[in-house]
């Protein structure tokens, strides 16, 4: 459904794009589950609460949830656009997709994991001891460290895969028979895929330099914040440039008609 409306919408796609994968084949409907199945684990990872207390620290597991179904969902945006532009349902594409998907169920539980141990310094912060006790004697100094070192790596591998695929796509643009807008818009993609898997690397970096210091956790999640400037500072550049190659090109059109 939410795949169906997308596409009647084309919500955060380019209208100018031809896409070439309308309808959805069995590799999309099987990568959905998968999907499906990793929000499914985030549910059935929770306890239900059985007293008033538990209820109460419940609700506020309602924000790493929260952040957890966000990201998941931008991967999964990510994924579906790239099958609704080019419809590639080749050996290779099954390949990459698979250790995607491999990837995606395993990043589930570090992600998780990460975004309630965020909600530490939020139960500081209103006096919620059921939140900073649940964390006491858990962690060692490197521990968090590590947690990022997996995170970061488990976040490159999928933003890192996912630019492999539209590199796939723009060596068949022949095959494809894109157009230089369309032959733009990949390369953007593959562009935006590698910062979104550069800046967790970079963070991932910073921890394993850093591992024996307490605040390396905290340093190596600063880096994250580096999204906002980069993906602003690229994209406003890439928005010009297409405009540009759009008023090109459709130039270019309106003289072959003449």
């Amino acid at each position: 459904m939410i795949r169906e409306s997308l596409q009647k919408h084309y919500l955060g796609m380019n209208k100018e794009f031809r896409y070439r994968g309308e309808e959805p084949g069995r590799l999309e409907n099987f990568s959905d589950a998968v999907f499906a199945l990793a929000i499914t684990l985030l549910l059935i990872s929770t306890n239900p609460p059985s007293s008033f207390d538990q209820i109460r620290r419940f609700a506020w597991d309602v924000i790493p949830f929260s952040l957890c179904i966000c990201l998941i969902i931008l991967i999964w945006h990510e994924h579906f656009v790239f099958y609704f532009r080019y419809g590639l349902r080749n050996d290779a594409i099954l390949v990459l997709n698979t250790l995607f998907l491999v990837i995606v169920l395993f990043y589930v539980y570090p992600l998780k994991f990460l975004t309630r141990l965020i909600l530490v310094p939020i139960g500081i912060l209103f006096n919620q001891d059921e939140i900073v006790n649940e964390f006491k004697g858990v962690f060692k100094g490197t521990d968090i460290a590590d947690l990022m070192i997996i995170y970061g790596i488990g976040l490159t591998a999928v933003f890192g895969i996912l630019m492999l695929m539209y590199r796939y796509a723009l060596k068949n643009a022949a095959l494809l028979e894109l157009n230089e807008v369309e032959k733009f818009d990949t390369r953007i993609s593959m562009q935006m895929n590698f910062l979104m898997g550069l800046i967790p690397s970079l963070s991932v970096l910073v921890a394993i330099f850093m591992r024996n210091n307490m605040l390396a956790g905290m340093y190596s999640g600063f880096v994250y914040f580096f999204y906002f400037p980069v993906m602003f500072i690229v994209g406003s550049k890439n928005d010009k440039k297409r405009k540009k190659i759009l008023a090109a090109n459709t130039s270019n059109y309106q003289n072959s008609i003449d």
